[in-house]
């Protein structure tokens, strides 16, 4: 993708924990980054796949553990992409890394922005401390789309209350919400406006699209039109 288009922001939504240690995710996205003149946009998730665990050949976290991690996992991360000026050591539980360096450094300074794939406390925790943006999801069974909203709505809140209190302007941190089933933005020729003026409200302003099945390719130029006029209005 990098090498391929010259102006979109491209990356990853989300690079998991169970597949990569952490420094030597952000040395490739260091790489990735100069490979995109500086467009590149790093999205890390927790990690809950048990099919993930089976590939990698671990043992399947618990809760807690995979909580500890993810904060563990992110601040290494950050660090070494950062360490162009003082090297990055980091001794955790579960992670650590001596004299970390990145040669070349990223072109995005002080690093390419953080996104944070979670809904749960401990992402948005990080995603106040650490990342650019917030991203967030539903599942089957969670409620009606309003419901659903009104939940992110309360998240959203949260995170404003959170960033209050360490001095940092909520408007810093965008928030985005992946669309899936669900939320189908393609269930439809309303689908996607449907969806977007409802979480518009509940403080989402970045909707990632999923691109659809051969069976409704003929919505996607009504999606442009849509998507034109929501920018519009």
């Amino acid at each position: 993708m990098a090498l391929r288009t010259n102006a979109i922001r491209i990356g990853t939504l989300v690079a998991n924990p169970i597949l990569h240690l952490p420094s030597a995710l952000a040395k490739a996205a260091a790489a990735v980054d100069h490979l995109s003149g500086g467009r590149l946009e790093l999205g890390i998730g927790m990690g809950v796949e048990e099919f993930d665990h089976q590939e990698a050949g671990s043992e399947c976290w618990s809760a807690r553990e995979r909580a500890a991690r993810y904060s563990e996992y992110v601040e290494v991360v950050d660090g070494v992409l950062q360490s162009s000026t003082r090297p990055f050591s980091f001794q955790g539980r579960y992670y650590r890394t001596t004299n970390a360096t990145l040669a070349p450094i990223p072109l995005q300074q002080p690093r390419p922005p953080l996104i944070i794939g979670s809904r749960s406390a401990t992402g948005r925790a990080l995603a106040v401390q650490r990342g650019e943006c917030w991203n967030t999801y539903a599942l089957a069974g969670e409620g009606s789309v309003e419901e659903i909203a009104e939940k992110t709505r309360r998240r959203n809140n949260e995170l404003d209350q959170r960033c209050a209190e360490i001095g940092r302007d909520p408007r810093t941190l965008r928030r985005s919400l992946v669309m899936w089933p669900p939320l189908d933005p393609w269930a439809d020729a309303d689908g996607l406006k449907r969806i977007v003026e409802t979480f518009l409200p509940a403080g989402i302003s970045e909707f990632v699209v999923m691109w659809p099945g051969d069976d409704r390719r003929a919505l996607v130029q009504h999606a442009a039109e849509v998507t034109t006029a929501l920018r519009a209005a």
